[in-house]
């Protein structure tokens, strides 16, 4: 009997391969599925934190455009030149300097229109009153915006304009006498250059209002449309009515909606729709909902839609187009509008295919380099050894990859930590140039009484010494008098040191001008400096922080002493205008001036002109102005020499003030 070893059976050979190929295939599908997985989700997150960033710099950026004129009709409301007009309405003189007098506001406020309505509706001035289509006489008693003012509070209201058609958010205040409104004023402010203003292309922005109504899209033929998840059955009366036309209202009649934490609003019912014609708020718009096919949402109570995208401009070549879109919304606040914007998917399909393909090709130079070990190792054993080699390089090549990926990894945290590390550094060195500040007007003030208090006690010990007990009380009287006037040196330096005052303190002139001489005492006698200061700063009171308010000043005269540098005698000059309900101070040098892109860009944040320094310096004291709600601006002197002017309301008046 033969007992050698029997060569393996085909069959048994082509079975091991069909097993091997088998397990190849599987092991590709679940790698594709979790490299799909794992792609889409990194993709998303990316997507997402690009979309939420977007979406909050567009909401500040809309709040900033709104809060520049929200209290606008506020003050016009107390303008005695409307009232007048109120109370006279047949007076043509009062009309035309009512007019004119919204015309200069409306240009100097940047609004779009500014105009006056009594309590019937009738429009009586405006700022347009000299176009083709004035808003004279026009009744606007049917918009929200009025009837909120009617009721006693101030009003806002987003709407197409009813005589110029251009889109446009109101606020309105009511005009009161003796208690009564006797009339209501109105700003209306354009949106519509932010449309225009944004440029990213995988992303669009809706602005909706408080019915799911888009009233802004970077999108034109979205505009007055909804994203609503379906229509209410309510419609069909509407419909019926041809209202609007042959417009098609229940395009979404069939999609289900699964509704995120953050919900949009509800489809539009019947008597929305007939609310809102009423109004006139969107003129004859139809208010279709856009043709939203597909709805899901995230785990993180977003939507993701696929939106079938008709645009008018493309029914020859793309009659529709589809599109995916990741969808973020928020609430502004006080506004009565949601901002939304629509990130669209196509990232996330390039790179999950991009994983994808990566990932199989990998898998499959892997799965081919395993088979052809395998192949070569049945074929031949006397191969082992390159095999052995050819993988131990591989391997090799695999770890100096991990290497080179682990150093560059450590190497951009370094650097993470470095930037921290020289940030810490800028903003430490900030506060030792302060300090010193600080130390140099404390020196040069404490230096001559504390000079003083030791002569007078030396003076005292030696007069004791000698009986003469009442010159040594005089001398004790001066060293109290010296010790009072070092405490009034130090308390502006605790005022100034202290942070985030009180903004409502009534804050004298005078004072503030001693505490800025304090802290740049020593550095004006250093430069041979001179500030001229007004008189009668005593009787003057504004509204702020004294803290604050010298960090403004110091850095104002600071600058100027900078522009100055190299004169033998620099001259500052510190102005008052007292005029209004606001008080403005203004510090002029005699250096050479601001140049046009210079004025341009001053108070931006780390713009500077000097070779050394972070350019924060004018950047913090403008917002330290807003935060007081004054103002902080810059202009050349028509005589030379730079003035910069910092406006502040007025304080109660003292005691001299008073008649």
């Amino acid at each position: 009997m033969n007992t050698a070893t029997s060569p393996r059976h085909p069959t048994a050979a082509a079975s091991g391969r069909g097993i091997t190929l088998l397990l190849l295939l599987l092991g590709m599908v679940l790698l594709g599925f979790l490299l799909v997985s794992g792609a889409r989700t990194q993709a998303l997150e990316q997507i997402r934190a690009r979309a939420d960033a977007n979406l909050s710099r567009y909401i500040i950026n809309l709040q900033h455009q709104l809060d520049r004129h929200k209290d606008l009709p506020r003050l016009l409301a107390s303008q005695q030149q409307l009232i007048q007009l109120l109370l006279t309405p047949e007076d043509a003189e009062l009309a035309d300097r009512a007019n004119r007098y919204l015309a200069w506001v409306n240009d100097t406020m940047g609004a779009t229109d500014s105009y006056l309505i009594g309590t019937n509706g009738i429009t009586l001035a405006a700022s347009n009153w000299d176009q083709p289509r004035p808003f004279i006489g026009n009744d606007y008693s049917f918009r929200p915006y009025f009837q909120q003012a009617m009721e006693g509070g101030g009003g806002r209201y987003f709407a197409l304009g009813n005589t110029s058609r251009v889109r446009g958010y109101f606020f309105s205040y009511p005009v009161t006498l003796a208690g009564e409104i006797i009339g209501v004023t109105v700003v209306k402010v354009d949106l519509e250059d932010i449309e225009e203003d944004w440029n990213d292309p995988l992303q669009d922005i809706l602005v909706m209002d408080e019915d799911g109504v888009i009233f802004i899209s970077t999108r034109a033929h979205w505009r007055f449309r909804t994203l609503s998840p379906q229509p209410d059955p309510e419609r069909s009366h509407v419909v019926a009515s041809r209202r609007y036309g042959n417009h098609e209202l229940s395009q979404l009649q069939n999609i289900p909606a699964r509704e995120p934490a953050r919900a949009l609003p509800a489809g539009l019912t019947g008597t929305d729709i007939e609310r809102i014609a009423a109004s006139q708020r969107y003129g004859d718009a139809p208010l279709l909902p856009l043709d939203v096919v597909r709805r899901e949402a995230t785990p993180e109570g977003d939507l993701l839609l696929t939106l079938i995208d008709s645009a008018p401009d493309a029914e020859q070549l793309h009659p529709q187009q589809t599109g995916h879109y990741l969808l973020l919304s928020r609430l502004v606040p006080d506004a009565g509008m949601r901002v939304a914007v629509l990130a669209s998917l196509r990232p996330l399909e390039a790179r999950v295919f991009q994983s994808l393909a990566l990932g199989l090709t990998f898998y499959l130079v892997l799965a081919a380099l395993v088979l052809f070990l395998h192949a070569r190792h049945r074929l031949k054993k006397g191969y082992e050894a390159e095999l052995q080699l050819a993988h131990e390089k591989l391997e090799q090549r695999v770890q100096l990859r991990t290497r080179e990926l682990t150093d560059a990894n450590q190497r951009l945290q370094q650097e993470i930590e470095l930037h921290h590390q020289t940030q810490n550094q800028l903003i430490q060195t900030a506060k030792l140039a302060l300090l010193g500040q600080l130390s140099a007007g404390i020196n040069h003030e404490l230096n001559q009484p504390l000079t003083a208090i030791r002569h007078y006690a030396d003076n005292g010990r030696k007069l004791l010494e000698r009986g003469k007990t009442g010159a040594v009380a005089t001398n004790l009287e001066e060293i109290a008098g010296l010790a009072g006037r070092m405490a009034a040196i130090l308390q502006p330096l605790k005022e100034f040191a202290r942070q985030n005052g009180d903004n409502s303190q009534q804050v004298s002139l005078q004072q503030l001008r001693q505490g800025v001489m304090v802290i740049m005492g020593s550095q004006l006698e250093q430069q041979n400096a001179h500030i001229f200061w007004p008189e009668d700063l005593a009787r003057i009171r504004v509204q702020g922080d004294i803290g604050r308010l010298e960090q403004v000043l110091v850095n104002l005269i600071s600058n100027a002493l900078q522009a100055m540098a190299g004169q033998p005698a620099p001259l500052i000059e510190i102005g008052l205008n007292t005029g209004g309900q606001r008080v403005a101070l203004s510090v002029r040098d005699h250096g050479p001036g601001l140049a046009d892109d210079v004025l341009a860009h001053i108070f931006e944040p780390f713009y500077t002109t000097k070779s050394a320094g972070l350019g924060l310096g004018l950047s913090i004291s403008h917002r330290i102005a807003h935060s007081l709600e004054g103002e902080l601006s810059a202009r050349n002197h028509p005589q030379g020499g730079a003035i910069f002017t910092l406006a502040l309301k007025r304080g109660q008046a003292t005691t001299q003030e008073q008649p």
